[in-house]
């Protein structure tokens, strides 16, 4: 059940980083792509806050932790981005993406002050009903169903495991088919990568155009409103819903259940890789410390800060003003700039994290990872995949306490925003 990943998904190589100029920094750009650490590390340190030219415009691009928290609570600044990805785009052409970002400018994480709490409230009385008790027993079931069909002699861990099991764990919280996992893995792909890219083209601008209208309008049919309806799926509750006399509309409901997908199919596909790498040299004595109730919430902590795939958070200046950055550099930031805050730099800063390059699994609590980032504007879909992780890593290190990762050539895909590998090959052991 090897799953077909689309073009732009093909993956990357493995290749000896070759440090270019900052100012060519992308990522889209394959010297970054497989081992970008080295890189946040010299900026954290020559300069954390760098002003790049060449993407979106004039971004401000931040790599110290205390930056990219400071900044993403600042009142200051905006949410409301989904239009960066098109800024290369003259005003007349962006008119043909009209329908596609008005999906988009729905979503509450593109929401701001009074709007994002009303819309966040709204959404989160829609997820009461999926306890970890009600959701354990569903996304174990699909984990299994998954890994019984493997060949414990040698499987890809990504085509056959990780590339479909985040798509059927949400097509199952929304109550619409699991079946269509693989048009949910290809919809949100092509809205991750715009996304999570510095450069895309006028043609993926139009292939995600498509995409989303696909998705849109899957979530919203009448056949799926009434198999959510039977499920008391998430798609219905985001339906019926009421807080404070607030109810979401059509066109928000078929957005909240857009930007769950969006945000969780890439990110655990590629969490879990990323995951399974990293522990492939661990011993095995550490690395059942994901089959203790008691230790396996620090390990999953430890691994959502060394092995995040989503590696920043977006916002734009929601005003002129000043920003005096951590190396006491004066930013003067235009109404509208884009920042790019890098967690993925943020997680492993010397200034915060003893041994930040290390993978140590019992870490002591609270790990002040800034995966899921901070403040108000934390990651809905948080819980969800942190659950689904958990449960994926254990029980493949419950069947296969030797799983190894044998010697390959790595494959990753070519969207540094979501990091992470298109293919891995793992086996159970000798």
């Amino acid at each position: 059940m090897s799953q077909h990943l689309p073009p732009h998904f093909s993956g990357v190589t493995s290749m000896s980083l070759d440090f270019v100029s900052v100012d060519d920094f992308s990522h889209n750009r394959f010297q970054y792509i497989e081992d970008p650490f080295p890189f946040y590390a010299q900026m954290r340190e020559h300069r954390p806050a760098h002003l790049s030219e060449s993407i979106f415009g004039g971004t401000w691009l931040m790599f110290r932790y205390a930056d990219c928290a400071g900044l993403m609570k600042d009142e200051r600044l905006s949410n409301a981005r989904s239009a960066v990805p098109l800024r290369f785009l003259p005003p007349e052409q962006r008119e043909e993406f009209a329908d596609m970002l008005d999906v988009y400018s729905r979503w509450l994480a593109f929401h701001d002050g009074a709007e994002h709490t009303r819309n966040r409230r709204q959404a989160n009385r829609s997820y009461v009903p999926f306890t970890d008790e009600y959701l354990e027993p569903r996304i174990q079931g699909l984990v299994d169903g998954l890994l019984d069909r493997v060949d414990p002699k040698g499987f890809d861990l990504i085509g056959e495991f990780a590339f479909p099991l985040p798509a059927m764990v949400i097509a199952d919280v929304l109550g619409v088919p699991v079946e269509r996992h693989a048009d949910l893995n290809r919809w949100t792909d092509d809205i991750a990568h715009l996304f999570g890219s510095t450069s895309v083209t006028v043609d993926h601008l139009r292939r995600t155009r498509e995409s989303t209208r696909q998705l849109a309008d899957f979530l919203a049919s009448e056949e799926n409103a009434r198999l959510s309806r039977a499920e008391g799926g998430l798609l219905h509750q985001l339906r019926e819903a009421r807080v404070r006399g607030h109810r979401f509309s059509e066109r928000d409901v078929v957005a909240q259940a857009a930007l769950l997908l969006f945000a969780g199919v890439a990110s655990i596909r590629y969490l879990i890789g990323n995951c399974v790498h990293a522990l492939a040299d661990v011993p095995v004595s550490e690395r059942n410390l994901l089959l203790r109730p008691e230790t396996v919430g620090p390990a999953v902590e430890e691994l959502l800060r060394l092995c995040t795939p989503v590696s920043f958070v977006g916002r734009i200046a929601g005003e002129a003003f000043e920003y005096t950055a951590s190396d006491g550099t004066v930013i003067p930031l235009a109404k509208g700039q884009p920042l790019l805050l890098y967690v993925a730099s943020a997680n492993r800063d010397p200034e915060v994290f003893d041994r930040p390059d290390e993978l140590v699994l019992d870490r002591p609590l609270p790990n002040r990872h800034l995966t899921f980032g901070i403040g108000r504007h934390l990651c809905f879909g948080d819980p969800l995949v942190r659950q689904t992780t958990r449960i994926a890593l254990s029980s493949l290190y419950r069947r296969w306490p030797e799983l190894r990762v044998p010697p390959q050539e790595a494959n990753w895909n070519n969207n540094l925003g979501f990091h992470g590998f298109t293919s891995l090959q793992v086996t159970g052991g000798d």
